[in-house]
Parts: C-alpha cells; structure tokens; sequence
C-alpha cells in the first residue's frame, strides 16, 4: 500500500497533457495550411497570382515552427508553477496566459536569431541539420506573418486555457460528456463518495478575518487537488470549507484508490505544513465519510445550469462524515465499501459497529481506517 502512495508521477501526466495539446494544435495548423494552400493554388490557376506553391516544402517550414508552437503552448498550460506565481498570473484571467506565451516565444526566438547571427558571423564550417533549419526558418521568422501567427497563437492558448478552465468548473472529464450530451437525460451509476471536511473551520474561522480564511481555503484546495488526481477522483463539488470526492466504483476501488485519496491529502498538507503555519498560524486537517451506492446523475436548472447527482448514497455519506467527531476518528468508511476494497499490511480496519444514523431507519455498519 505504501508502494502505492508513492508511484505517482507528475511529470508522466504532464507531459500526456502538453503532447495532447500539441497535437491538437498542430491538427488545427495542418487544417489552416490545406486551406491557405488550396486559396493560393486556385489563385495561381485563375492566373490572378504568379508563380508557382509547393505543398510539402512550406507544410514542413509550418509543421517545425508550430511544433515548437504546441509544445511552448502545452507547457505553459500544463506546467506546475508556485501557488503566489500562478495566483499573479490569473491576475489577468485567461489572457495572461496568451501575453506569457507570446513572450516565452519571441524570447525563444530572439535566442534563435542570437545562434543564426554567430553560426553566420564566424561562418563555423559544420554541417549539422539543426543550423540548415534554422536558416531555412528565417525568412519566414522575419516576415510580418510571423508576428500575427504569433499573436493568434497566443489568442489559442488563452481560449485552451479557457476551456481548461470550464473543465475544472464543471470537474474532470465531464466537459467531454456534457459536449456529448450524456447528461441529457438522468442516468443511474454505481458511484463512491467521499465528504471531505475541515476539522475545526468555523473555530478557524473565527480566529482570522474572513478574506485570510478564504485564501486559506484557496491554497488547502490547491494542494489537495494533486492528490486527488493521483487517485482518480472526481471533485464533484465544493460546499464551503467541505469537498465532496466521487469515483466510477472501478476508478474508486482499483489499487483503493477511494481509500489512497484519504492519506494522500494528508500527507500532502503534512509536506506544507510549515508554509501553513507561517501564513496562517494553523495547519489544516480533515476529517472524511466514505459509502459506495447508487446514484442518479443528469443536468438540471434553466437560467443556470448543473450537472447533479442525487440519491440516497449522498444523504448516508453525509451522515457518516458527521460522526467523525463523535467517535473521534479522522476517517469512517461503511462495511458495504471497505468489503470491497483489499487493505494491506500497513493499514488496518478498526471496526465501530453498527450505527443509527441521523434521519434514517436502517443502520449502518461503520470502520475506521488507520496506519499501523
């Protein structure tokens, strides 16, 4: 299990994110170029333009330029930057991150000119491909085109980011299903649900002015997104100072994914605690519920519109994250989920019992999970 906690790797997910931007970038670059070609050849078949346009010589001169344009465009999007940088940059909205990629371009480009003018100055007698590219590259750098094509690809990161960002409003994966309409009409799902808390928030709360708290809650959301990714899940929704986590039941219950989630939030936080303490005087912690049931999922609303689930499974979790405090435990997860999941050596399951909940008449068996 403690194999598993630590096998994530960011930079893997990363680099998926930035290659799957690329070549969506160059997809739509390569479509521009079929198209400009085919105006400029009926041009020069109309005889209303001279000369004559080679296909491949100028897809190839696009196809290295836009590339490199992708990959700049990816990174910026997808790279990890410290909480204060990435808050400074959203300053501007989605547009700040076009104007970073318009200059991270034209500073990349700038140190290409500075290699061009060397290798021509000192005229090195070296024949490496890299330099007959960039002397094939040149003239089309420097014309005024270039420039535009640059502004415009800055206008398409800021709508990427754009999109990004619908998707994390909406939550991972759903943009996707929504543009397909799977949410049209309701559809029921064998779901695991997750109610994360923050242990003692209104205590907090009334310790610190209510702007710093909110920032608090901004960061704690910001580290713990990583975690959360890691193990598949869902952010379904934020309901103040409580995130309500949610997984397929296969996503959920592979490698326990569900359960993983739990103790990687916390030893995220417990890695940022000092930054915590600095800035906040108080190092956050959660207490969570966990219950796998089934749930029915569709959009609702007219003047503003939600994706929602609802079912009894949400009513029960709820229920079972409230009792954490009573039995003064950091975690509650019902025997109908922990009998599906497979808990090694390193973690052990304490059972509670069986428990009424508030406002049902079925009880429910409960355990809580610890370290040995």
């Amino acid at each position: 299990m403690n194999k598993q906690l630590n096998s994530y790797k960011p930079g893997a997910i990363n680099m998926h994110k930035i290659i799957t931007i690329a070549v969506c970038w160059i997809l739509i670059q390569f479509l521009l170029y079929v198209n400009e070609y085919s105006n400029v050849s009926n041009l020069i078949e109309l005889k209303k333009l001279s000369g004559t346009y080679e296909f491949w010589p100028g897809f190839f001169n696009s196809l290295h330029i836009h590339t490199l344009s992708g990959i700049i465009g990816g990174f910026i999007l997808v790279a990890d930057m410290p909480y204060k940088n990435k808050q400074r940059l959203l300053k501007y909205g989605v547009l700040g991150y076009g104007l970073l990629f318009v200059i991270s371009y034209l500073t990349l480009f700038s140190c290409i000119f500075v290699i061009l003018y060397a290798y021509n100055l000192f005229l090195w007698d070296v024949d490496i491909a890299f330099f007959h590219t960039l002397n094939t590259l040149s003239p089309k750098i420097k014309a005024m085109s270039f420039f535009v094509s640059i502004v415009l690809w800055g206008i398409l990161v800021s709508i990427t980011q754009f999109m990004s960002n619908i998707n994390e409003i909406l939550g991972k994966g759903i943009l996707w299903r929504f543009i397909l309409g799977h949410f049209n009409s309701p559809k029921e799902e064998e779901r695991i649900f997750m109610f994360l808390d923050l242990k003692g928030a209104t205590t907090i709360a009334e310790k610190m002015e209510s702007k710093l708290f909110f920032e608090m809650l901004k960061e704690v959301y910001y580290d713990i997104s990583t975690p959360i990714v890691e193990s598949d899940g869902e952010i379904y929704q934020y309901v103040g100072d409580e995130v309500v986590i949610t997984w397929p039941m296969e996503k959920g219950l592979k490698n326990n994914n569900c359960l993983m989630s739990f103790f990687r939030i916390e030893n995220k936080i417990q890695e940022k605690q000092l930054k915590y303490l600095n800035k906040y005087g108080v190092v956050p912690s959660f207490k969570a519920g966990m219950h796998i049931g089934k749930a029915t999922v569709g959009e609702i609303g007219v003047i503003k519109k939600e994706i929602v689930y609802s079912g009894d499974v949400l009513n029960t979790t709820s229920r079972v994250q409230d009792l954490c405090n009573y039995f003064n435990v950091k975690i509650l997860i019902s025997n109908t989920l922990l009998q599906l999941l497979q808990l090694s050596g390193k973690y052990i399951n304490i059972p509670i019992g069986e428990i009424s909940l508030r406002g049902k008449e079925n009880k429910i068996v409960l355990s809580t999970i610890a370290q040995v």
